[in-house]
């Protein structure tokens, strides 16, 4: 995780992608270039550590996503591009990277997979995707495949 993938999700979208939080009271002192508070994470949907499932799919959607301006600075994609990531409150993210929940990649409505009673009040939420930058439904796609495939294991067993 690297300070900057933080900023730069963070510059995109200020709050908790799910519940809107960004819990920095005003009178406790921000980090330089800080806008959220530290119960606030910048969320990776492909793992930083697991490179190998970042694909070429993946990396022709942030192109296509992207402007002409942005490609010609950063030529390389890689899954730490802010197009990798949200801001979720911690305990969010922790289910999150746990496949609890996901984005369905092309209505954007959340779905709770783990019926966590916390969690439920999220369920049939509709993310807005207007920021630029925001993940490409390519990415989503993975995160969501992922959540499939261990509900259905799980009901197998």
């Amino acid at each position: 995780r690297t300070p900057a993938f933080r900023t730069q999700v963070e510059a995109r979208q200020a709050q908790c992608l799910l519940s809107g939080a960004r819990n920095h009271p005003d009178d406790l002192t921000r980090l330089d270039g800080e806008l959220t508070g530290p119960g606030i994470e910048a969320a990776h949907i492909v793992p930083l550590g697991r490179p190998d499932l970042w694909s070429e799919a993946m990396v022709s959607a942030v192109r296509a996503s992207r402007s002409e301006r942005v490609l010609r600075n950063a030529p390389y994609v890689d899954n730490n591009c802010v197009e990798n990531g949200v801001m979720l409150r911690a305990d969010l993210h922790k289910m999150f990277d746990r496949f609890f929940w996901s984005v369905h990649p092309t209505t954007r409505v959340v779905v709770v997979f783990v019926p966590i009673p916390e969690m439920m009040e999220y369920h049939g939420m509709k993310v807005d995707r207007k920021p630029r930058g925001f993940p490409p439904a390519k990415i989503w796609q993975w995160h969501w495949e992922q959540c499939v495939i261990r509900c259905l294991r799980a009901a197998a067993e």
